[in-house]
């Protein structure tokens, strides 16, 4: 961690965010942000996400990206253009404006999604905070590659832009033309020595011909490069061995149950004692590296009751979870639930135990967690707006108009609340909750009353929106920020709210 920068954030973020919004640009909620930076690995950052400025990525049909998320901003197409014009396109470099302002509407909703949930912990940009110094690179320090769509595999939820396998036998499609040729391999010998990471995923990449040419390139320009590639796990062989044990590779492998009938129906064409013999088999070549193997968990409705069983998976191989939250078909999310069927979940999972011991049994632990929050949120907001619906929305808003738009995100307060309310549920929450025993109610009182007399607002009003979260929160906001940070979050958030 960068304990200077960090600091620097701290101090200078709220006049960093009014700045862009003077500027015109919809930055971040602040109050959120500084959440977010708290939960940061690698402490606070001014800036979002440094994937834009250190990041290309090549799909399939030659169109190239900052990232695998962000699919609305072309920044350009190969062999149209090649590898230089891409990376200093005219898109790029809006793209770059956009995240220096902490605006996430230029192709960014993923990740804005996410953020607003407060589901932080598998956000893309954290990964990407090593290289918060690179907002100017000449080169980007990281490539990640989906140069086809070749797959042996037909998974229930996926689609046939990125399973050849689904595209001839479910689409009735004819195969989709690979693009990168000789050629982009003698432009892509420019930029191997100056990258960090390379990343490899498909299709199935140990199926696609041309990234074993680029893995030759790296071995003779590059040999030390870090590699990330995440694979099905039905293949190995001698060759598969040789390249994972001579390059610098981290190996990532999907799974979604432990269960071989589940699996087998799910992730159609796979052979379950294989896919567990061949998990074995990276593993142990990833141990004796020093590596560690990642298991990738896709959740749906009919496996959501598998993830205990596959993180106790990973934590017996020393290996880590990545859970992804799958919202399409929308007929396989759990997100689509009734809510008996997600508080039922979210019973399940309460009963699990899991070890915190080892630095992957923590990261683990945190995931499960953060799943557990995530079923949450939608118990607590019924209404919440699953992620396509948010795009199509966030879409259509841009040009609606501004009053509508303000009456639409207003938050709406349908009660009244005293201070004696507030004060109740906070006391009420000190007695059940032991991390708060030590905790002087008096004090409490003495700074929430300081706070709500430096704001020119209704009090019921106030008090109203410090309720719209749950006692907790209250108290941990008056612990752990200042009265002037207080009083700025409650004045922000008063301007978009409404008493009904």
């Amino acid at each position: 961690m960068d304990i200077l920068e960090h600091f620097r954030t701290l101090f200078t973020i709220n006049r960093k965010i009014q700045q862009a919004r003077a500027a015109g640009y919809d930055t971040l909620d602040l109050r959120q942000y500084r959440r977010y930076n708290r939960f940061r690995p690698l402490g606070a950052k001014p800036i979002f996400c440094y994937v834009p400025f250190n990041s290309l990525t090549f799909s399939f049909s030659g169109k190239v990206f900052a990232c695998s998320y962000n699919r609305d901003v072309l920044l350009g197409k190969y062999p149209e253009q090649s590898i230089d014009e891409i990376w200093n396109s005219p898109e790029a470099k809006q793209l770059r404006q956009f995240m220096l302002h902490n605006d996430l509407n230029y192709g960014c909703q993923h990740c804005r999604y996410f953020f607003e949930k407060g589901k932080f912990s598998n956000l893309k940009p954290l990964v990407f905070d090593k290289y918060y110094q690179n907002t100017a690179a000449t080169f980007p320090q990281v490539m990640e590659f989906e140069l086809s769509n070749e797959c042996n595999l037909e998974c229930q939820m996926c689609v046939g832009e990125v399973s050849s396998s689904i595209r001839k036998n479910r689409d009735k499609l004819p195969p989709i033309p690979m693009p990168y040729d000789d050629l982009f391999l003698t432009q892509l010998a420019k930029y191997i020595p100056h990258l960090k990471e390379a990343k490899f995923y498909g299709g199935e990449p140990f199926l696609i011909s041309i990234y074993y040419k680029i893995w030759d390139l790296i071995r003779q320009l590059n040999p030390r490069l870090p590699l990330f590639v995440i694979t099905n796990g039905t293949h190995w062989n001698a060759k598969i061995e040789s390249i994972i044990r001579d390059l610098n590779f981290e190996v990532a492998i999907s799974i979604d149950a432990t269960d071989k009938q589940l699996v087998e129906r799910i992730r159609k064409n796979i052979q379950y004692e294989k896919l567990m013999e061949n998990i074995r088999r990276f593993n142990e070549v990833c141990r004796r590296k020093g590596k560690y193997l990642s298991l990738s968990f896709t959740v749906q409705q009919e496996n959501w009751h598998e993830l205990p069983q596959v993180i106790h998976l990973c934590n017996e191989l020393g290996a880590y979870i990545f859970i992804s939250y799958l919202e399409r078909p929308a007929h396989f999310s759990i997100a689509e639930y009734p809510t008996e069927k997600l508080k039922e979940i979210l019973r399940y999972m309460g009963n699990i135990a899991l070890p915190k011991k080892s630095p992957a049994e923590r990261h683990n632990y945190q995931c499960f967690e953060d799943f557990k929050h995530y079923i949450q949120t939608y118990i607590n907001n019924p209404d919440e707006k699953r992620y396509l619906d948010y795009r199509f929305e966030n879409i259509l808003l841009q040009n609606e108009d501004p009053v509508l738009y303000r009456k639409r995100t207003a938050i709406v307060i349908d009660k009244s609340y005293t201070e004696a309310d507030v004060l109740g549920a906070l006391s009420e929450a000190i007695v059940k909750n032991s991390e708060f025993s030590e905790l002087n109610m008096i004090a409490l009182t003495d700074k929430l009353r300081r706070v709500v007399s430096k704001i020119d607002d209704r009090e019921d009003k106030i008090y109203g929106l410090m309720m719209k979260g749950t006692p907790e929160q209250i108290i941990n906001s008056l612990k752990n920020y200042s009265e002037d940070e207080l009083v700025s979050m409650l004045r922000e958030s008063l301007e978009k709210a409404v008493i009904v």
